[in-house]
């Protein structure tokens, strides 16, 4: 019998935390969306899931596993807001329809930074059909690095550590109750040992698939990103969910319940290996 079952994402800047995972007796691996993971875990169809934070705020899952997420520390290049009208004259945004925590980060920016509460709209990740009929558009992932001619572009990466001076962490993998850490955090720690020494040829990889330069690709993945959830990354947990109840995107405040302690050396080192979310 298959003794974990594994919901991972396929999206690049997650290719590191599964790489080289492969369905065997040990485990069984699904790629899907974060919303779709967010909701097989909340099933109980998977036992740890790569899924976005807002959503392990709003009562998905029971556990944070410890060491590991995807996070900036500065801007991010893929999670970008485009406006035709300065910020803080928006009244309506188009919003990728597959993107949860980075509508909840521009809600919070948006507030925070410009006093304004605009219309959020769900819309196909296409920017020209996205502007012809709202203010400014928000797009995630690979959408992200297009080179748009707009007036006004907005790194959410960058926004957020502005506001709070912390990195920012839209995913963490997240355990169901019951499910023993001593099963997944092995399997979960070697596959993002693995994928850190091989984001060069994950970055090959994909700027065939995705037409973009590899060397774009390979800056993103090893110098934007890191995958250590940290102390400082854990502050900015707690940070982003008091937000996110200020402004009613969660009804109420949930402990941030680690599945152990945070890893120390091993988890430093690794963060470190990045350098040079």
């Amino acid at each position: 019998m298959v003794a974990v079952r594994i919901g991972g994402v396929s999206y690049l800047n997650a290719r590191p935390l599964v790489h080289g995972l492969q369905s065997n007796a040990d485990y069984s691996l699904c790629l899907d969306t974060p919303g779709a993971l967010s909701e097989k875990l909340r099933h109980g169809e998977i036992d740890v899931g790569l899924v976005p934070i807002v959503e392990y705020l709003r009562g998905v899952g029971d556990t944070i596993l410890p060491g590991i997420c995807i996070a900036c520390d500065g801007p991010v290049q893929t999670v970008k807001l485009f406006s035709r009208v300065e910020p803080a004259r928006i009244t309506k945004v188009a919003v990728d329809s597959s993107s949860r925590t980075s509508v909840a980060l521009l809600r919070i920016l948006l507030a925070e930074r410009y006093g304004i509460m605009p219309d959020f709209h769900t819309f196909r990740p296409d920017l020209t059909e996205m502007l012809r009929a709202h203010d400014a558009a928000l797009l995630i992932g690979d959408a992200a690095f297009v080179a748009a001619t707009v007036p006004h572009v907005w790194d959410l990466g960058q926004g957020w550590k502005e506001l709070t001076g912390l990195p920012f962490v839209p995913a963490v993998w997240t355990l169901r109750q019951g499910v023993d850490v001593a099963l997944v955090a092995p399997i979960l720690n070697a596959a993002r040992d693995s994928g850190l020494r091989h984001r060069e040829e994950i970055a090959r990889e994909a700027a065939r698939t995705l037409g973009l330069p590899e060397s774009l690709l390979c800056d993103y993945l090893c110098r934007v990103l890191h995958y250590t959830l940290g102390e400082r990354e854990m502050r900015s947990l707690e940070t982003f969910q008091r937000f996110c109840v200020r402004y009613n995107i969660v009804s109420s405040a949930r402990p941030l319940r680690l599945a152990a302690p945070l890893p120390v050396a091993a988890g430093t080192s690794a963060a470190g290996s990045n350098a040079g979310l």
